[in-house]
This record gives C-alpha cells, sequence and structure tokens, in this order.
C-alpha cells in the first residue's frame, strides 16, 4: 500500500512544462515563466532532456555546460544547483528542488543556460522525500567514485544564518565511512574547510561541528566544493548536505517561552510543538 500510495504521489505530480527543441547558447537561453511552477514543492525534481551537448577542445567533446537560474533582476544561480555542471550527446539531466529554489521559481521562473546544446522537453516530477532534521543546502543524487567534486553555486547557501546551526552532515549511501571527503571553497592553499579527519561518523553521514570562524569562512566563500574519493570501497551516491540547528539552543527557547509547548505522535514519532514550530526530541527543528 505504501508503495502505490507513493507511486499515484508521483504521478499525481508528473507536469510537462516544454516541448522543444530549443537550441540554448550562453545568447539564447530557454527562459520558463512562473506559473509552470504553480504546482512544484519541496523535493520535486526539474528533468531537461537534451541532445547535441557537445564542446570541443583539441578534436574531444568535452561536455556542454548548463546552469539553472532564476529571472530575478540579478539572474542568480537556482538554490542547490550545480557549478561546472557538465552535459553529454544526448540524455537528461535532474536538478532537485529545495524549499527556497520553489519560492524562488514560483516567484521569478527558471532561465536554462549554457553552451551548446538542444533541450527537447522540461518535466516537473516527483523526485524524493526531503531529510527534516535541519536546513537543507543540497538535495539531489551525485555519484562519488575516484575524486569526485560536487561544487555547489553560493545561492545554495547565502540564505542560511549559520550561527543557528551547529553541524554541517554530509548524507551518502556509501556502504561505509571509509573514504575521503574534503571540503572546501577552491583548490588554493588556505582554502580547504576540513576533511574527513575532522569529521565524526552517524547513520549514513559524516559530520562536521561549526565554529565561528568556520562559519565565517563557509558564509563568504564563492562556492561550496565537495570533494570525495571512495578509496577502497564502491562507488556511492551522495543525497544530502543539511545544516543542523544547535539542538540546546531550540530546547532552551522552549523551555524558556511563556508559552506552553505540548506532545503529538506523528507517524509513531514523539514530535514537539511549539509556536506553530514542530521539534523531536532532541530539539532539532523540523
Amino acid at each position: 500500500m505504501a508503495l502505490m500510495t507513493a507511486l499515484v504521489v508521483a504521478n499525481s505530480n508528473a507536469e510537462d512544462i516544454f516541448y522543444g527543441p530549443h537550441a540554448v547558447s550562453w545568447g539564447t537561453p530557454l527562459n520558463l515563466a512562473p506559473e509552470n511552477f504553480a504546482n512544484a514543492e519541496p523535493g520535486d525534481k526539474i528533468v531537461v532532456t537534451y541532445t547535441d551537448a557537445k564542446e570541443m577542445k583539441d578534436g574531444k567533446n568535452e561536455g556542454s555546460v548548463i546552469e539553472f537560474k532564476v529571472m530575478n533582476e540579478h539572474f542568480d544561480h537556482l538554490a542547490g544547483s550545480r557549478n561546472a555542471l557538465r552535459i553529454w550527446d544526448n540524455g537528461r539531466t535532474e536538478q532537485f528542488l529545495t524549499a527556497p529554489a520553489v519560492d524562488s521559481l514560483k516567484a521569478h521562473g527558471l532561465q536554462i543556460i549554457g553552451n551548446d546544446f538542444t533541450v527537447t522537453k522540461v518535466e516537473l516530477l516527483f523526485g524524493k522525500y526531503l531529510r527534516n532534521e535541519g536546513t537543507l543546502a543540497w538535495t539531489g543524487f551525485f555519484w562519488a567514485d575516484s575524486w569526485s567534486s560536487l561544487e555547489i553555486y553560493k545561492e545554495s547557501y547565502s540564505f542560511i544564518d549559520l550561527s543557528k546551526y551547529q553541524a554541517i552532515r554530509f548524507y551518502t549511501e556509501a556502504e561505509s565511512g571509509e573514504y575521503v571527503l574534503n571540503f572546501c571553497k577552491d583548490w588554493g592553499p588556505g582554502d580547504k574547510f576540513a576533511d574527513q579527519t575532522n569529521m565524526t561518523d552517524g547513520e549514513g553521514f559524516k559530520q562536521l561541528l561549526l565554529t565561528d570562524e568556520l562559519r565565517t569562512k563557509m558564509a563568504e566563500a564563492p562556492k561550496w566544493i565537495i570533494q570525495f574519493n571512495k578509496e577502497k570501497i564502491k562507488p556511492f551516491n551522495v543525497t544530502d548536505i543539511v545544516l543542523v540547528e544547535d539542538a540546546t539552543q531550540a530546547l532552551e527557547k522552549i523551555n524558556t517561552s511563556p508559552e506552553l509547548a505540548r506532545k503529538v505522535l506523528r507517524n509513531g514519532q514523539i514530535l514537539i510543538v511549539h509556536d506553530g514550530q514542530y521539534y523531536n526530541l532532541l530539539g532539532m527543528t523540523l
């Protein structure tokens, strides 16, 4: 029954929002109006089907750059979108939507831009159920093999007040935690924030505790680069980058507020409700 329900939900969210072809270049982007995203929800994905993606260099196809932008005054990159994303030949690429991405699409619409590829279809589909223990900077599926680098634009985290968060978590589907993870803003001296030796392993994630100095460096960075090397384990998907709230502060806010908190049962889990906000028993915002 759960599977059937999920399939019904997924199918009900399926929506074709563009049929091409449209030849995309830096001068001829594909612009999609806000009304195309009226039914978008966090966790949905935009699927772009394309052909003829090529950038030739020294006789070799280096792949075409593709960018997802918001059609606001500054044409900001879509929150949660990847820097240095390339596509090759004919295929499909997916962009999963965080809550800020949905808000900006509904307000401003979407621009798909890049070099030398043709868009034949754009779909809005159900993508995945989102994690609820913190604030997402990025979500999706990124294949980590040998020295694979996931780069995300500043717009993916510039809206986040890092002072409210205790840690950042990097979720994967790796069979173990025995892999390299480098977290940095670039590849020069002093550009690395941390690596796996500074992190602790949790259930499906590596966690880095944040200091004031680290928060400042992360907030000022023009992009975040998360590099993985599988070492001796099998390649794996990276699925989420999550900022986790300071649970102590959340519980203190509940305990010192004049408004009483109450407990409720949701899907077999006990939750705390306070001032319209839901928390788990550890005090983490849901």
